[in-house]
């Protein structure tokens, strides 16, 4: 018999959390095969943004994404039985893409903290996060070309707005490319390097420190963020401004006068 893509997984689930005041840490947890996304794994990540992000009461100020084992993870888990089967890929892809949306759609700040490797999907899970706090020596790359695939995620398109056209196509052609955590800081994709093992400490101090702002303030400025840096110029002052006004309102600010460009 088949065995089932939604097997039980060797560890008491694929995913672990943990709080510590406003800061949740999501980890990865599939340590014996380097943090590979199995479904067991999206589906509970997915429902875990989920349950954060519509809580009345427990949403955090900041989430804090990594990996169990000294890894991020190595990517999708191409090890699954019915890896090959174009039906179930499609199903396993949809559950990546309801990842990415939640991602974007969640009302708080979301850190990376990569140690080891960051390869495929936990490169595109890596980006899809505000902020990448990795280890110096950690390791970026897009193997997908290597193993039948390309990237559905949206690494590419990360990769050129936040790293550079050079290094999109360098990891996306060339499968066995690694880049360096200290490479990708250099050139804008991540936002602080710190000695290997040191990631996940800093990456929740950075968390503290963000969700230490007023909880509304936060939810527009991160929606601000993530909604604007595609935008043309004309554009994005739009989002700004409509945020603006979101915030002011929240804040309980006294707004500018109707007509009158916000500063």
């Amino acid at each position: 018999m088949t065995p089932s893509p939604t097997a039980p997984e060797p560890a008491a689930s694929p995913l672990l959390a943990e709080r510590n005041g406003r800061v949740v840490t999501l980890t990865l947890c599939r340590p014996h095969r380097r943090n590979a996304m199995s479904t067991a794994m999206l589906e509970h990540l997915a429902a875990e943004l989920m349950q954060l992000t519509n809580s009345k009461d427990g949403a955090p100020g900041a989430l804090v994404l990594t990996g169990a084992g000294g890894t991020f993870s190595s990517g999708a888990d191409t090890r699954e039985p019915d890896w090959r089967d174009l039906s179930r890929r499609a199903v396993r892809r949809a559950h990546f893409r309801t990842v990415f949306e939640a991602l974007h759609e969640a009302p708080f700040p979301v850190v990376a903290a990569v140690e080891g490797y960051a390869l495929g999907g936990g490169l595109e899970l890596a980006l899809a996060c505000d902020l990448v706090v990795a280890g110096e020596g950690a390791l970026f790359g897009l193997p997908e070309l290597g193993v039948g695939a390309v990237p559905g995620g949206g690494a590419v398109h990360s990769l050129l707005r936040r790293a550079g056209r050079g290094v999109a196509a360098r990891m996306l052609l060339i499968p066995g490319e690694r880049v360096r955590a200290d490479e990708l800081a250099r050139l804008g994709a991540v936002e602080r390097t710190v000695p290997d093992g040191e990631a996940l400490a800093a990456a929740r101090e950075l968390a503290a420190s963000v969700a230490a702002g007023d909880p509304a303030l936060l939810t527009a400025g991160v929606r601000l963020l993530r909604d604007s840096g595609h935008l043309d110029r004309t554009s994005a002052l739009g989002v700004e401004n409509g945020y603006w006004w979101q915030a002011a309102s929240a804040a309980n600010r006294e707004p500018a006068l109707p007509g009158v460009t916000p500063s």
